[in-house]
C-alpha cells in the first residue's frame, strides 16, 4: 500500500510540472536559404549578402557570428524570419565557411552551426563566347499521294524557336471538295478512351507538381544563381548545412 501511494505521488508531481514539453522544444526550427529573395534580388549576392530563412517557434534573441566577429544580431519573432547579413568576400571565390547562430531565451542559450559552401564560376564579357546568329533558310513540304500539296519557308532561327507559320497550298486536282466530302466519317472516341486520357493527363500534372515542389525544397539547401559584378556575369552555387 505504501509503495502504491508513493508511485501515485510521483506521478502527480510529474504531471503538475508546468511546461515540461515546452522547455524541451528548441526556440527555432528549420534554417534554410531564402531562395526566393536571392533569386529575385541578385543585387544582394553582388553585395556579398546572404539571406537565410529561420523558422522561430517563439520569440528569441539571436547573434550570428564568424570567428568571434558579429555579423548580425537582434530578435527573431515567432514564425518565418528573413535573416540578412553581409560578409565581405562571401561570393568572391570557392570556399567553405562556418557561422555560429547563438540564441538566448530566458537566460538559457542555444547554438546552431551553419556551414555554407560557395562555388563560384565567373567569366568576363570578353571571355564569354559571342552567340553567332544562324543564317540560311529551308522549305518544309507536305505531300499527299506523292504530290506536293503545300509548303512553308522558314529560317534557322525560327526552327530553334519552334515558330509556326502559314502553309501555302498548291493546287492539286487529286484533292477537291468532293474528294474531301467523300472521306469516311469519324467513328468517334470511346468514353473509356476519354477516361484513360483524362487519367493520364491528371497523373502527368500531379507528377509535374511534385517535381516542382521537390525543386523548391532542394533550393532551400542548394541554390544555383547568377549576378553581375564589375561587368562580369558570376554564376554561383550556395550549399547550406546546419548542425
Amino acid at each position: 500500500m505504501a509503495k502504491l501511494l508513493l508511485v501515485l505521488i510521483l506521478l502527480l508531481s510529474a504531471a503538475a510540472r508546468p511546461g515540461a514539453d515546452e522547455i524541451s522544444l528548441l526556440p527555432i526550427g528549420a534554417i534554410d536559404l531564402n531562395a526566393d529573395m536571392l533569386l529575385n534580388r541578385p543585387a544582394l549576392a553582388a553585395a556579398d549578402t546572404l539571406v537565410l530563412l529561420v523558422e522561430a517557434n517563439r520569440d528569441v534573441f539571436y547573434k550570428l557570428s564568424e570567428r568571434g566577429e558579429i555579423l548580425a544580431s537582434g530578435k527573431l519573432l515567432q514564425g518565418s524570419n528573413s535573416l540578412l547579413f553581409a560578409r565581405p568576400g562571401l561570393f568572391s571565390g570557392n570556399q567553405s565557411l562556418l557561422f555560429l547562430l547563438d540564441l538566448l531565451e530566458n537566460g538559457v542559450s542555444f547554438q546552431k552551426k551553419i556551414n555554407i559552401a560557395v562555388t563560384v564560376d565567373g567569366k568576363s564579357e570578353g571571355e564569354q563566347q559571342e552567340k553567332v546568329p544562324l543564317s540560311g533558310s529551308f522549305t518544309l513540304g507536305m505531300y499527299h499521294g506523292g504530290r506536293l500539296i503545300g509548303f512553308r519557308k522558314k529560317n534557322m532561327t525560327e526552327l530553334l524557336n519552334l515558330k509556326t507559320g502559314l502553309v501555302f497550298p498548291v493546287a492539286d486536282p487529286g484533292i477537291t471538295g468532293s474528294a474531301i466530302r467523300n472521306q469516311p466519317a469519324s467513328q468517334g472516341v470511346s468514353l473509356l478512351g476519354l477516361g484513360m486520357a483524362l487519367a493520364k493527363f491528371l497523373a502527368g500534372k500531379k507528377a509535374h507538381s511534385q517535381i516542382e515542389a521537390q525543386a523548391i525544397e532542394q533550393q532551400k539547401k542548394r541554390l544555383n544563381m547568377s549576378f553581375n559584378r564589375d561587368k562580369r556575369e558570376v554564376r554561383i552555387v550556395i550549399e547550406l548545412r546546419v548542425e
